[in-house]
């Protein structure tokens, strides 16, 4: 265990150190929160308004809906930044030593995890807060105590998941480079998939049910659902019965595949088998190779 504990300080102080990892971890949360500050924002604030003439709430509703979304983004990649680690350990012969030195694989292993989760959950943490500020700022009220507990519940719950995911493929990775692609692609598109840039109830019938099958788009409707209790409440407490449906059809807070659609214990369920099935199958990889 203290073994474990070095490792895992020694990862931590790594990340940190590297102040270039740290900044594009975060580069993608800090594209989607200029654009929404800049203009799309404003223009869904204008869209819910045509809708919902004279209705009080409406930017704490959308600040709670870009908020949420960022922080399902960060939960993907904050630790997609951090098991660079093991990366950077390949790449520089590190691993090697340690594989001489009396630590286990495992140990090793699991090393890169633990850090990638505790990196993640104090990053993203920090992002909860400075999105609390930003919802006050637009009128909204802080979370509840039960509210703030759920979302931190689910920002480890989505970390756990997706690092499961990266792990597995880091172990397949070789160079800074092939790895630095695949944070470039993940940063690119992980806005699309969590229905963030663009509504997923203007996309094609298709296109939803391939995105809402996602884990990303399960992940997002989950935070959006806790994020946005106060602010649904408030804004829809008066409005025509099916307004909020058609809302959360259109703005991601549902989930349809088909004729099927998600509660909220199906797209955790779902999200667990995608973490088991991808923790089961890096264990089942380091058994047969070295990381």
């Amino acid at each position: 265990m203290a073994i474990l504990y070095q490792l895992v300080l020694r990862n931590l102080r790594r990340y940190l150190r590297d102040k270039a990892a740290v900044f594009f971890s975060f580069l993608s949360v800090i594209i989607i929160l200029a654009l929404y500050i800049l203009f799309l924002g404003k223009m869904q604030s204008d869209s819910l308004a045509s809708e919902m003439p004279d209705v009080e709430g409406l930017d704490w509703l959308v600040s709670s809906w870009i908020m949420a979304g960022i922080l399902m983004v960060s939960t993907v990649t904050v630790p997609l930044g951090a098991i660079g680690n093991l990366i950077d350990d390949r790449a520089d012969g590190l691993l090697n030593d340690f594989y001489t030195s009396p630590i286990s694989r495992n140990t090793l292993a699991l090393s890169y995890l633990i850090s990638a989760w505790v990196i993640g959950f104090i990053m993203v943490f920090v992002n909860l807060v400075v999105g609390q500020i930003y919802v006050i700022s637009q009128g909204g009220e802080l979370f509840s105590l039960m509210q703030t507990l759920k979302m931190l519940g689910l920002i480890m719950f989505s970390i756990m998941t997706f690092s499961s995911f990266f792990f597995y493929v880091s172990i397949f990775m070789k160079t800074r480079n092939a790895y630095g692609t695949l944070s470039t692609l993940v940063g690119t598109f992980i806005g699309f998939l969590g229905g963030i840039y663009i509504p997923i109830g203007v996309l094609g019938t298709n296109v939803q049910a391939f995105m809402n099958a996602l884990p990303t788009a399960h992940a997002v409707s989950i935070f959006r659902r806790v994020y946005m209790e106060g602010a649904i409440d408030f804004v829809f407490a008066n409005a025509p019965e099916g307004l909020y449906e058609s809302y959360a059809d259109m703005f991601g807070l549902n989930v349809n595949v088909g004729s099927f659609s998600f509660e909220s214990w199906h797209m955790l369920l779902s999200m667990a088998v995608f973490m088991l099935v991808f923790y089961g199958l890096s264990v089942l990889k380091l058994s047969k190779s070295k990381l």
